[in-house]
């Protein structure tokens, strides 16, 4: 007869599976959206700067080409000090490394709840004990995920995004 405690660890392992799921998608998503947003900070300068000093506008005879051109050099100056006070740099390294951190939590509580789970209850327990101090670490660095990420996390999972092809046989 099996252990009821060792039944109620794996269940509590597979929950916590299922939190790093969607926890790992959500960042995942939110680094991908952060990505796009730093490089958008980072090329958008150069371009409106381009523009603001291209013959072009120089070349243009109406009264307000110069104020176009000021106005876009102005622009531009804006988004380096909009960029580093919105922590974009920090941001996408942070959540890639929380988004990490979060799959390879998953992984190991999916062993947890498969493999650990034949042991006798006093290692099972403790090796859970150990997987969840080293979670409460990664939620407690990790940034809070943004509802829109989780919504987005929830679509892919649900549509088998990161499903195995070996748990379906």
């Amino acid at each position: 007869m099996t252990d009821k405690r060792v039944l109620e660890l794996t269940k509590e392992c597979k929950r916590q599976e299922e939190s790093c799921a969607y926890t790992a998608a959500g960042l995942y998503i939110w680094q991908k959206r952060s990505r796009f947003w730093k490089s958008l900070f980072i090329v958008a300068p150069i371009i409106l700067g381009g523009i603001a000093t291209s013959q072009i506008l120089t070349d243009l005879q109406h009264a307000w080409a110069p104020l176009i051109a000021a106005s876009l050099a102005l622009l531009a100056g804006f988004f380096p000090a909009l960029y580093e006070a919105l922590g974009m740099n920090l941001r996408v390294s942070e959540i890639g490394a929380s988004a990490a951190e979060f799959t390879n939590l998953r992984d190991r509580f999916r062993q947890m709840a498969t493999v650990h789970s034949h042991s006798d209850y006093e290692e099972f327990r403790s090796a859970f004990e150990q997987l969840m101090d080293r979670m409460d670490a990664a939620r407690t660095s990790s940034k809070p995920l943004p509802e829109w990420c989780f919504k987005e996390a929830r679509k892919k999972i649900e549509a088998g995004d990161y499903s195995f092809e070996v748990d379906e046989k």
